[in-house]
């Protein structure tokens, strides 16, 4: 019988941030925070994008995987109306760089954020930590979106981040508001069967920190939404790349914003089935953040996720989600097995074909 959520979460298996990297993340963020602390400048450290809503997946690029990217907020205490963008973000490089240990690690300054690389810190794997300086929003900015209609408690985490184009800018962004709106869906697609089993695999060492199943923090467990997420993503990315259409593939908090949105007043569906929810819904335009054309962001209504989206851009992206679509309808086990094997993870499944060792070709689905 064809089991289509074990096949995921098998091809999943090997993608995901492991527990043992999640903490050794975590540990690094705190430690450089404790660094700048001690050079005085006082901030508040916190995983923002898919580290904080559980939906990290190694990147795909150039036809292979890539190391890890992960996004932190550094919050500098400090009130808006009595700085500046510039001073904020260079504040934090300035001590990044005159330190023996993260300076080496530093690549070139991105527009909103410094990014430290740490190479092979498991099993041959590294991941980047991207730590995007930012100081507390205004409480007038803050009382505009609430006036858009999302609830205070979704608003009173928003920042105001550094943008740097030809100057240094602000720029009002929740993150932290998005992974509490994300994470409380997720919730209803985690069972405590599911933190039970997750439990087994989860190292010793991490486990002997704490005394029961309970106290474990819940970053350390994937509900079935952050599941089909990281699905989506994986089967995004290999999509576009072998497309040759990576600089048009649809963001990851699009996508995470758009599939919680279709399940958010559901509970405990499986992984598969979010997944047809989420190609039904946007199908149908049925999803309740897509409105007259644009996809808002739920925590800041006035954010229109998709406004720089070409028309063209769109259209791939229904072209994309049409082969997601014949793919979760299949209901031939092997069939179903071999697109996983070839279009999501080449490590699994390859004792069920012929040619085990060699990677298959592209099935023609992805031919567009």
């Amino acid at each position: 019988m064809l089991n289509k959520d074990n096949y995921i979460l098998n091809s999943l298996s090997d993608l995901d941030l492991s527990p043992t990297m999640e903490k050794n993340a975590r540990d690094k963020y705190i430690a450089l925070c404790k660094y700048l602390s001690e050079k005085g400048l006082d901030s508040d450290f916190q995983p923002q994008g898919s580290f904080l809503i559980g939906t990290t997946i190694k990147p795909y690029r150039d036809g292979k995987n890539q190391d890890y990217d992960l996004d932190v907020l550094a919050i500098l205490k400090r009130n808006k109306d009595e700085t500046n963008a510039e001073r904020v973000k260079n504040d934090v490089g300035d001590l990044i760089k005159e330190s023996g240990i993260y300076s080496d690690k530093l690549k070139k300054e991105d527009s909103n954020c410094w990014t430290l690389e740490y190479a092979e810190v498991s099993n041959g794997i590294g991941f980047s930590l991207d730590v995007v300086p930012a100081v507390d929003e205004i409480d007038d900015i803050k009382n505009v979106i609430i006036l858009s209609g999302v609830d205070i408690s979704k608003v009173k985490k928003t920042v105001a981040i550094t943008e740097k184009k030809d100057i240094y800018e602000w720029l009002t962004s929740n993150p932290l508001g998005f992974g509490d709106w994300f994470l409380d869906i997720s919730n209803r697609h985690l069972t405590s069967d599911m933190k039970v089993e997750q439990f087994k695999s989860i190292p010793f060492d991490i486990r002997m920190e704490f005394a029961s199943v309970e106290e474990i923090p819940t970053y350390y467990y994937r509900s079935n939404l952050q599941r089909a997420v990281q699905f989506i993503k994986r089967h995004r990315d290999i999509y576009y790349d072998r497309s040759n259409l990576r600089d048009d593939k649809p963001s990851s908090i699009l996508i995470s914003a758009l599939v919680a949105d279709c399940v958010k007043e559901k509970w405990f569906l499986s992984v598969s089935e979010i997944i047809k929810s989420f190609v039904v819904g946007y199908k149908n335009k049925s999803i309740s953040i897509m409105q007259n054309g644009k996809v808002l962001n739920p925590v800041d209504l006035r954010e229109n996720f998709v406004e720089k989206y070409t028309i063209k851009r769109l259209r791939l992206m229904e072209d994309w989600i049409e082969v997601l679509s014949n793919f979760i309808y299949i209901e031939d086990d092997r069939k179903f097995k071999q697109i996983i094997h070839n279009d999501i993870n080449t490590n699994i499944f390859a004792d069920s074909f012929d040619t085990p060792k060699k990677i298959i070709e592209p099935t023609k689905p992805w031919m567009k």
